[in-house]
């Protein structure tokens, strides 16, 4: 057996399933309880008041919409975050797949998402690095639901002018002051509205390389089709203007127009948010 598959203290590692921020991300089962975890590997590489940092914000961060950690585990052979295990895989695996999600469901998994960085903006903390394969999803009877992971370059808003540029997360849903290392919760709300932008258009506002999407983040106007719903495309328009104070508030304020957005297409399509689950759901993965 591969030396990644070995035991991990009380809990067996049955395969590898992403790669995270500090590290790669393990399939578990809890020994004496049976149940799954995911073990969140630190690279012996990283300094301990990286992971460190992730830990605080994620025992902070108690909250059904924010994927949780258990434990510490530390083993022979290294150290582990004991995470939830999300059986639906990442956001970004969902929208590789054949599943097409209507637009009240999208709007739903917005929802949760908001709801998640609002718990998390109250206790000043911004993610910073909101993106689909951030996104982990859980199942119940009624679909999918969206939980945030992956903290690893969260920051607290006391301390947004005081950051490393090399902690930069994922320029295709940065807002513009990202790329000047300024961050603050309208910061996490524009990668929303990009997010949302996908979901809905099937492709992200801007592409191309980091220069390109610098440029375009900082200057180029969104081209909203407008064929959209008006409200969502308010809702799109408000979450990616370049200005911070030009965006929603809060995460509060975004939320409400997200679900007023859901019900007027829930009661527009007699929509009942119906979602078959699929028979296989492709393995969870954690960010990049």
């Amino acid at each position: 057996m591969n030396e990644h598959f070995t035991h991990c203290s009380k809990y067996r590692i049955l395969r590898q399933i992403g790669q995270g921020q500090f590290g790669r991300v393990f399939c578990a089962v809890h020994q004496a309880g049976g149940h799954l975890v995911a073990l969140k590997e630190l690279d012996q590489q990283i300094p301990t008041r990286k992971f460190l940092r992730e830990l605080r914000f994620l025992l902070t961060l108690q909250h059904q919409y924010i994927v949780s950690c258990q434990a510490l585990e530390h083993t022979p052979t290294g150290r582990y975050l004991v995470m939830d295990y999300c059986e639906g895989g990442t956001l970004r695996s969902l929208m590789q797949s054949e599943i097409q999600l209507s637009l009240f469901q999208s709007l739903n998994l917005i929802a949760d998402i908001l709801t998640g960085l609002e718990h998390a903006h109250e206790r000043g903390i911004v993610h910073c690095d909101i993106k689909p394969e951030n996104i982990l999803l859980s199942l119940d009877t009624t679909g999918w639901i969206a939980r945030i992971s992956d903290f690893g370059i969260a920051r607290l808003s006391q301390e947004i002018d005081n950051v490393h540029l090399n902690d930069t997360g994922s320029p295709a849903y940065m807002a513009p002051e990202r790329f000047y290392g300024k961050y603050s919760p309208a910061s996490d709300l524009y990668a929303v509205g990009v997010l949302l932008f996908e979901l809905v258009v099937g492709d992200r506002p801007f592409s191309g390389l980091l220069g390109e999407l610098m440029s375009a983040h900082l200057n180029q106007p969104v081209n909203i089709p407008n064929t959209m719903p008006f409200l969502l495309r308010s809702i799109i328009s408000t979450a990616l203007q370049k200005l911070p104070a030009r965006r929603f508030a809060s995460a509060t304020q975004m939320l409400k127009s997200v679900r007023l957005a859901a019900e007027v297409e829930r009661l527009t399509q007699g929509s009942n948010s119906p979602l078959l689950i699929p028979t296989v759901v492709s393995s969870p993965l954690t960010s990049n």
